[in-house]
């Protein structure tokens, strides 16, 4: 009898991007019908859902604008039956267990701190367990890694820089709090920075390998290494731009998993998959410029496509434990590490 397939859990994903939209627009239990079916077919149980802020709210509304849009997930979970949110280790290990789809609320960006950490405490009253320091821009807490490759800029950059003095402050209360920091976007300097003051296991959610796609966005060896030895834990993401130059596709996807798995070793890799064409129907103009050059791989573009994830890296030589650790079990050891 052939094993049920591992259970994945995707260390990033914009849905909230989404939900808070439709919901505006009138819709209702937007996660049943628009993720839910695609995410049981992908065989996606636990996801983190990360509340993105773009640029026409910022800076001003930047804070009304997340707490907005977690007030629309809280009310959306509530009318969508089989899904749950989950803010404990216990919540996250049952609903793995049982195989009821979970979602962790994160924040992507601290822009809706506005520049006082104080009120990350309020954001893990409201849930939050995983805060993405920067997107790819500059805040109050440091500086996030360009989405343009090498050559292909435009627009002005000043000289780069790592954590402010509010940034260290803000990873110290989230580990105080419990919640996961997570290095994704981030650029060098700041990487740098969080690894000389992270005391608990740090994620990278949705990052790859510069040392087989040279991206800003991806992480050197020697930030891969160090990541896991905090304890945490890298995922790779099927965003196309970082996979590979040209027709990036699951194959390349594996290629970034073995890589990070020669790094860091097994127990120290993941999947943080960031599925985001849906996102550009919503998109301002300039949002829009800045995504310019953000490619998708053919064949892993969605939440349905996930499901061939686990037999490619079995094809690979992993072992089933090995493959359950990658697509789940290693992210799950993050959060019951770090959650309070």
């Amino acid at each position: 009898m052939t094993p049920p397939p591992p259970a994945v859990f995707d260390a990033h994903s914009d849905l909230p991007f989404r939900v808070i939209r439709k919901r505006e627009a009138g819709r209702r239990a937007v996660v049943a019908e628009d993720f839910l079916p695609a995410m049981r077919a992908g065989g996606i149980t636990a996801r983190v859902a990360a509340v993105y802020v773009d640029d026409v709210y910022l800076p001003e509304m930047a804070l009304h604008r997340a707490l907005a849009v977690l007030s629309e997930v809280y009310a959306d979970v509530a009318e969508s039956d089989d899904v749950e949110l989950a803010t404990t280790a216990d919540d996250v290990s049952e609903a793995l267990d049982a195989g009821t789809v979970t979602l962790l609320l994160g924040l992507e960006g601290s822009e809706p701190l506005m520049g006082d950490p104080r009120l990350l405490d309020a954001f893990y009253r409201s849930g939050v367990r995983l805060l993405t320091l920067t997107h790819s821009r500059r805040n109050a807490v440091g500086e996030g890694a360009p989405l343009s490759s090498p050559g292909q800029e435009t627009g002005k950059r000043g000289t780069p820089g790592g954590l402010s003095e509010t940034g260290i402050e803000v990873v110290e209360r989230a580990e105080d709090l419990g919640i996961v920091v997570d290095v994704s976007h981030l650029n060098d300097p700041g990487v740098e920075d969080v690894l000389s003051v992270a005391t608990e296991p740090i994620l990278a959610s949705h990052s790859n390998c510069r040392a087989l796609c040279d991206h800003p966005r991806n992480l050197t060896d020697e930030e891969i290494a160090a990541i896991a030895d905090t304890g945490g834990v890298v995922c790779v993401t099927t965003v196309g731009s970082f996979l590979a130059s040209e027709s990036p596709d699951l194959n390349d996807f594996c290629d970034h998993v073995e890589h990070a798995v020669d790094i860091a070793g097994v127990k120290h890799v993941g999947l943080g998959f960031d599925f985001f064409e849906y996102l550009f129907e919503y998109m301002s103009e300039r949002e829009r410029q800045r995504m310019r050059d953000i490619s998708v791989a053919e064949d892993l573009a969605t939440d349905e496509s996930a499901a061939n994830v686990p037999a490619a890296l079995e094809n690979r030589g992993f072992s089933s434990d090995e493959v359950a650790a990658i697509c789940g079990k290693n992210i799950q050891r993050t959060f019951e590490r770090v959650l309070k």
